[in-house]
């Protein structure tokens, strides 16, 4: 049976859908996320690197639904995962309660997953030192 070519339109308009998946007309970035995408650029941990993923496809929508005071916190934690003074799990769980006080439940669900996912790399981080 043939899949009508519209039948996505729905969710493809949904944040969790443009947070996965670049635009096929990418928008520029705005200052924020211009922001973000410098200050997590060069992450080699999972949280770094999550977060610039997530802003470049929000980004490439015309997404710019983030305050500079978030953009500044997702920095600070990936630099301080990045020097390890954060585990990723710790930067995604901060970044999981702030959405659910700025009431942006994707925002929470997605940092929550990554809370999860990122315990393991925690443990080998801490296995490393």
């Amino acid at each position: 049976m043939p899949v009508n070519s519209t039948s996505n339109s729905g969710v493809q308009g949904t944040q969790a859908y443009q947070s996965l998946i670049k635009s096929d007309d990418p928008k520029p970035l705005s200052d924020t996320r211009q922001y973000l995408r410098e200050g997590t650029a060069d992450s080699s941990q999972p949280f770094g690197k999550a977060v610039n993923f997530v802003n470049e496809n929000l980004g490439s929508h015309g997404d710019n639904n983030i305050s500079e005071n978030k953009a500044r916190s997702y920095v600070e934690d990936s630099k301080k995962v990045e020097s390890g003074d954060m585990s990723n799990s710790g930067a995604f769980a901060n970044s999981a309660v702030g959405w659910i006080k700025e009431g942006n439940f994707t925002g929470a669900v997605f940092n929550f997953g990554g809370m999860l996912a990122a315990g393991a790399v925690d443990k080998a981080n801490y296995h490393k030192n």
